[in-house]
């Protein structure tokens, strides 16, 4: 993983190398480090505890771990427990699933970046919106296409069917997606007809879904299969030996924890500094005299944007920082994934990632040294 004083360099020289193509002030330069403020570093509740037994019980019943994660924040919506918990079943096939694709703007440069970072590690992904019924239906796609796979290769049926564990940080989209897929099935499959409902509670807060749930069949049984069925998930968080500030600062901005927990100002510099560092291309309105003259000082920023009115400086971070929520601007919250891919090793950052943990041993499986020899995870 690189250093602070490193990631800064490299982004110094990124931010030059774009700046003729600006639409600001051309004197103007951004913050390459964000300050190491004193915050909360983890917001690991009871229920996720409870939630990582229950994956561990459940582990050798299933055929596929689905991981959703942001893909504003790749890196902060990894969840390095899921390698431990999972390690026991190496066997088992895992789906990366990068949500929320209509947040960004520049897909094509992102996804060339996160397909180099996965095949240093085997992993394969996709991008959708949960919302969208052709992406729904593409994810379906290949689920089937696993299943028909997992059938064909061991030359048996599964009596209890092809179970995915849909399982990712909070508030990443899984609740929504099950019941895309949900309704999905209920549109091609006459005995799940009826009226559609909910099967997962959604919300736009971290931790609206508290427990493991029972199995959602998402396809008709066959004689080879009691046909696909989902498990949905509480999301689970990290613990702070393993977090930092940007990666909390991070997950606060897209969602993944209790925006109460972080002081709200601190919050709103982090964003700002985020805007300022790669909106050079764009020059998008973010902030009054974002492109004219833009400010590093967030209490400057934040007296723009009381524009004179007296309110105090918490209510207007708050403000400021929900208002970029809902206009949904498409800000990378992971400046790693600005970077070129010989400036940043996925690789790397994993294995600084499990060495935070500690030396785990699971199911005889070395944590540490997993992806020394770019070792396979999803298995064919």
């Amino acid at each position: 993983m690189l250093s602070r004083n490193t990631n800064a360099q490299i982004f110094q020289r990124l931010y030059s190398s774009i700046s003729n193509t600006t639409t600001r002030d051309v004197g103007f330069m951004p913050r390459f480090e964000f300050p190491n403020y004193n915050i909360p570093l983890t917001d690991f509740k009871g229920h996720q505890v409870k939630a990582l037994k229950k994956f561990e019980k459940l582990a050798p019943q299933l055929n596929m771990l689905l991981e959703l994660r942001d893909v504003r924040a790749p890196l902060s919506t990894r969840n390095i427990l899921f390698d431990k918990v999972m390690a026991p079943e190496s066997r088992l096939p895992r789906l990366i699933v990068y949500t929320k694709k209509d947040l960004i703007i520049n897909n094509n440069a992102y996804l060339k970046r996160l397909k180099t970072w996965h095949e240093e590690i085997g992993e394969k992904f996709l991008l959708m919106d949960c919302k969208n019924s052709v992406d729904v239906k593409n994810l379906m796609k290949v689920i089937e296409w696993e299943s028909y796979s997992a059938i064909k290769s061991n030359n048996i049926p599964l009596p209890m069917g092809y179970r995915i564990l849909v399982a990712g940080m909070p508030n990443v989209g899984k609740s929504t997606l099950v019941n895309s897929l949900k309704s999905l099935a209920r549109k091609n499959d006459y005995t799940l007809s009826g009226k559609a409902k909910k099967v997962a509670r959604t919300g736009g807060q971290a931790g609206v879904t508290r427990s493991t749930s029972e199995c959602i069949r998402i396809s008709p049984r066959s004689a080879q299969s009691q046909g696909i069925y989902l498990i949905d998930s509480p999301g689970i968080g990290t613990p702070g030996r393993v977090a930092n500030v940007n990666r909390m600062l991070s997950l606060s901005l897209c969602g993944c924890v209790k925006s109460d927990l972080i002081d709200p100002i601190i919050q709103a510099d982090y964003l700002l500094y985020l805007m300022n560092l790669q909106d050079a291309k764009k020059g998008d309105y973010f902030y009054p005299g974002d492109v004219e003259s833009p400010s590093n000082d967030i209490y400057e920023v934040l007296k723009r944007v009381k524009n004179k009115r007296k309110i105090d400086d918490i209510p207007t971070s708050i403000q400021w920082v929900d208002q970029w929520r809902q206009t949904r601007g498409g800000i990378i919250l992971d400046p790693e994934l600005l970077l070129q891919c010989d400036e940043f090793s996925y690789r790397n950052y994993v294995k600084g990632e499990l060495s935070k943990l500690g030396d785990l041993y699971s199911g005889g499986v070395d944590l540490k040294n997993k992806y020394s020899n770019n070792k396979k995870i999803f298995r064919n």
